[in-house]
């Protein structure tokens, strides 16, 4: 019954994909290793030895090398600390080469995130603004986070998915050096005003969170408030749609010792 109910409740949705594409050369944060894949086998070369087995039978293997903070990603709170400090805990004695072990309640690494299944609110800040993309380097404050909620009609609740579109998703694939080093993004105060009410999930179609402090969102939600922090999303279908609330589907990557994991979110809408 249960998954009659849900394919009932999805047949006349629309699923948004808020992923970006990854691929070598793409944007990556100036501190992070590239992003690169290669073809580590190919079909000619392998059906050399496979065709013995199997006669005319190839093959193409690719390998990947990344950071897991490589485009569309997401954090969990061991992945910043403060003072080496992290929701009140001291998280020199959990490293180690292999990743993090042994935490304390309530930290964890990636592979105890659970599949993740939220209401999503959507602060279309350019369109509160009557523009399409924000001015380079803006700092979006509570003002703009109130005056989109207004204009919308949402609330953020807590345990929702918080999405701020600023409109720079969609230089991701078009100008690494405007996406990089000129995005709009969320004040101190509106980190703030987010974080009191305590959501689950915070999203934006940026690299860094915050303008003009790089450090204070992912201070504010992963160090001091353990809130789930996803980046280099992109928000323009949602917009355009202007579908404001929708349910958001994020399956991470179970890897242990894990500080972060690349995902593929979608939102139902």
């Amino acid at each position: 019954m249960a998954d009659k109910a849900l394919h009932e409740l999805l047949a006349g949705a629309r699923v948004y994909d808020l992923g970006q594409a990854y691929w070598p050369g793409m944007p990556v944060h100036p501190f992070d290793p590239p992003f690169q894949f290669y073809m580590y086998r190919y079909h000619e070369y392998v059906e050399k030895d496979l065709g013995k087995i199997e006669p005319g039978f190839g093959d193409a293997i690719s390998l990947v090398i990344t950071s897991m903070h490589s485009g569309t990603h997401f954090d969990v709170p061991v992945h910043m600390s403060q003072d080496n400090m992290v929701l009140g805990h001291d998280i020199r004695p959990y490293q180690r080469d292999t990743g993090f072990v042994d935490l304390p309640e309530p930290l964890h690494s990636m592979e105890s995130v659970p599949p993740l299944v939220l209401k999503a609110v959507l602060f279309d800040i350019p369109a509160a603004r009557g523009v399409d993309v924000l001015p380079q380097k803006y700092s979006i404050t509570v003002e703009d986070m109130e005056m989109a909620a207004g204009r919308q009609g949402i609330s953020l609740d807590e345990g929702d998915c918080a999405l701020v579109r600023t409109g720079f998703g969609r230089y991701f694939e078009t100008d690494a050096d405007t996406y990089l080093y000129q995005w709009a993004g969320l004040s101190p105060e509106a980190v703030r005003w987010i974080a009191d009410r305590k959501p689950r999930l915070v999203g934006t179609d940026n690299l860094s969170i915050g303008v003009p402090d790089l450090f204070d969102a992912h201070r504010v939600l992963l160090i001091e408030n353990g809130i789930y922090v996803m980046k280099s999303l992109t928000f323009e279908s949602l917009a355009a749609d202007q579908q404001s609330v929708s349910t958001v589907v994020v399956l991470p990557l179970k890897i242990k010792g894990g500080e972060a994991s690349l995902i593929r979110p979608i939102a139902i809408a």
